[in-house]
């Protein structure tokens, strides 16, 4: 997985501060495990234990589906489908360094 740096500006963002402290907690969780194309798997299940691997106990599917629905509302990530699966992708995310993205292109 990459080295990622969070830009000050994040501190800032109306996007990001519009969002609860759990919801943002998410975001900043989903900003770590996401490719260079800002895009990952969008299924619940997957997402909860790759954003929350020591919290399984803690953090259930309802949580990770309303920290997905928050970060939509907030205009943060895209949800879409792809051959009749879920995937999310961060907005204004930064040029990928990669050439290709592990997970389909939204249409």
């Amino acid at each position: 997985m990459p080295l990622r740096m969070l830009r000050p500006g994040i501190i800032t963002s109306e996007p990001v501060n519009s969002l609860s402290v759990t919801g943002e907690v998410f975001y900043r969780r989903l900003m770590s495990i996401v490719d260079d194309f800002g895009r990952y798997d969008g299924r619940v299940s997957i997402l909860r234990p790759a954003c929350y691997p020591l919290q399984l106990d803690r953090v259930r599917e309802a949580d990770v589906q309303r920290g997905l629905a928050e970060c939509e509302k907030a205009g943060l990530v895209r949800l879409y489908t792809y051959e009749g699966k879920p995937y999310v992708q961060m907005l204004k995310w930064d040029k990928p360094r990669a050439k290709t993205s592990k997970w389909p292109k939204p249409e």
